[in-house]
């Protein structure tokens, strides 16, 4: 069973950027996803996010920046720890312009790498089936 999303935008953005300020209620990952151009996690129900870029951040500090598609195994783009923890509000960002995709958390810069996997799509926010609360959310053209 696909993990909770929340999609929401246009399939035709490419260059944009997501930023939300999130806490966790109790341990389990939030997510920012981006350039979703398919939510094909429905057919069946085994892959765990919609085709697009990934960023989860857990609540013990580690991350991991993915591309995921359906039926093909996920691509980690980049990962590391950080310090965080459940209970305390926290500010991240996910941008796009053209090959590059960035990863942003407490002002500081998690990743920045160039992938090609996809050009365009939605946004969503999700967690894995754990409590977490999202606010301030903006969505920007870059």
């Amino acid at each position: 069973m696909p993990d909770p999303f929340t999609l929401a935008g246009d399939v035709q953005w490419s260059d944009y950027r997501i930023a939300v300020d999130f806490v966790m209620k109790e341990d389990g990952p939030v997510t920012l996803m981006g350039r979703i151009d398919s939510a094909d996690v429905f057919k069946d129900g085994k892959a765990l996010w919609p085709s697009g870029y990934v960023l989860s951040i857990q609540s013990d500090g580690k991350w991991t920046l993915s591309a995921s598609q359906y039926k093909v195994p996920t691509k980690q783009l980049a990962s590391g720890t950080m310090t965080i923890g459940a209970g305390k509000w926290h500010h991240a960002e996910l941008s796009f312009k053209g090959t590059r995709i960035s990863a942003v958390c407490d002002g500081k810069v998690l990743a920045s790498v160039s992938d090609t996997a996809h050009a365009k799509g939605m946004f969503a926010l999700g967690t894995a089936w754990s409590r977490a609360q999202f606010d301030n959310l903006a969505v920007t053209g870059d």
